[in-house]
């Protein structure tokens, strides 16, 4: 257990040192904003738990299971983030810290690397539900129930958590920054080089398929619109019209932003402008923050659905005996 604070070695900076004034208020707007994401996530996966629970057809879809799902491991990575680099950073709760060490260090790196890949699994799997929604419209509800679901969910915590193992294989080290603050890193610079690269890889493969699967989709929604317009379904051709943009920018922002992620780690981990660790994690930090903290905004934005729910539960709307649709829900 240690005790003092100064016994504890520097972090060495390598390459230009990060400027204090930038570091501030980057932290400053970036701790702001997730003071209140975190609250309206938890707010908007407790109605969806209410949805799911009251039986609401709309709401009950594999595609909102799989967000409620998603959900729980975003929160989760926020509190990581914070509880666990954010908060020693800057010097709260030292003593308790290092009362903690080895197992405070080993516990955040865990689940650092363990969350990064359960959010891209669940992007994955939100893409593959949607692409299925497309090509099988038919056979959608039943490939997506019961047992399959439960598989689909298992895949989005199990790859995360047992690739995650593989930091328990090296040792861990706290180090003081410059502001008597605490960084949990690990000893062995090799390791740490060969984590940024097995990262990278599996960065790279996500997004190509990510980019690929909305391709697809995009083509997919096009091509059933120009087909239903000599059917029955004509009328709703303008709705399914709305459907596909509006599933095209959700779709697009968070493969927007697990492509900057994809591009921060290609940049640490070839050593391309001389990227120091401190600012690496700065950036690394505000992107993960945007990635975990977007889905309540883009959901209450783009589910019709959802916000009507909100609203009723809330009492600040009559609910009406004519059935809707969710717009992120392609039927």
């Amino acid at each position: 257990m240690i005790t003092d604070i100064y016994s504890l070695p520097l972090v060495t900076q390598v390459g230009e040192p990060l400027d204090e004034t930038v570091e501030r208020v980057v932290e400053t707007v970036q701790f702001s904003v997730i003071c209140f994401t975190l609250p309206f996530y938890m707010f908007i996966t407790y109605f969806m738990l209410d949805a799911l629970q009251r039986g609401i057809d709309e709401l009950s879809t594999p595609f909102f299971r799989l967000c409620i799902t998603t959900a729980f491991i975003d929160i989760w990575t926020l509190l990581n983030n914070y509880l666990g680099a954010m908060f020693p950073k800057w010097g709260w709760g030292t003593k308790v810290y290092l009362f903690m060490d080895g197992y405070y260090a080993h516990t955040y790196l865990y689940f650092a690397w363990a969350s990064g890949i359960c959010q891209a699994m669940c992007v994955s799997l939100l893409a593959t539900n949607r692409v299925s929604a497309i090509i099988f419209p038919q056979r959608h509800s039943r490939m997506w129930t019961s047992t399959r679901l439960q598989v689909a969910i298992a895949i989005q915590f199990l790859p995360g958590l047992i690739a995650g193992l593989a930091t328990f294989f090296n040792e861990t080290q706290l180090y003081r920054n410059t502001k008597n603050g605490l960084v949990p890193r690990f000893k062995s610079e090799i390791f740490i080089a060969v984590l940024f690269g097995i990262a990278g890889a599996f960065l790279a493969t996500v997004c190509i398929y990510l980019i690929m699967a909305y391709c697809y989709l995009l083509f997919m929604l096009r091509k059933s619109s120009n087909a239903i317009k000599n059917t029955q379904f004509a009328k709703s051709r303008a709705v399914i019209k709305k459907k596909e943009v509006k599933l095209f920018i959700m779709s697009s922002i968070t493969v927007t932003i697990q492509m900057s992620i994809l591009v921060l780690v290609i940049i640490y981990a070839t050593s391309l402008l001389n990227f120091p660790l401190d600012k690496f994690y700065l950036f690394y930090n505000a992107i993960s923050d945007l990635y975990a903290g977007i889905n309540p905004y883009l959901l209450w934005i783009f589910s019709d659905s959802l916000r009507k729910h909100i609203y009723i539960r809330l009492g600040l709307k009559k609910k009406r005996k004519v059935p809707s649709s969710s717009v992120v829900t392609v039927n």
